[in-house]
């Protein structure tokens, strides 16, 4: 949500839908925002690689592939062992990550 206030102060606006539910998984505002908008960037805590989010973004190139305008872009956790709790801040996807993968994905 920070993100996408900071990114409407830039004059872009973000639809942003929190997928509380995973199992089952509501596609259908996901997809529904990706024909609106033509992009999806998502954000989760957990690492990128074999993800829950991987899954969902794979989901949407079967459903909305002729919808995109872009690749779907993640933000997520490092590739790596969770940190001491200390060191969270930095491992977490934080809202100057987010806005660049946004950035990205608008100059696609």
């Amino acid at each position: 949500m920070q993100a996408a206030a900071l990114a409407e102060g830039e004059g872009v606006s973000c639809e942003v839908i929190d997928l509380r539910s995973l199992s089952p998984i509501d596609y259908g505002p996901v997809l529904d925002s990706i024909r609106h908008t033509g992009r999806m960037v998502y954000a989760q805590e957990a690492p990128g690689f074999v993800s829950l989010g991987g899954e969902v973004a794979a989901t949407v190139m079967t459903e909305a592939f002729y919808a995109l305008e872009a690749p779907v872009l993640r933000v997520s956790g490092f590739d790596a062992p969770f940190p001491p709790a200390k060191l969270e801040g930095v491992f977490l996807p934080d809202p100057d990550r987010i806005l660049e993968a946004v950035d990205r994905v608008l100059a696609y």
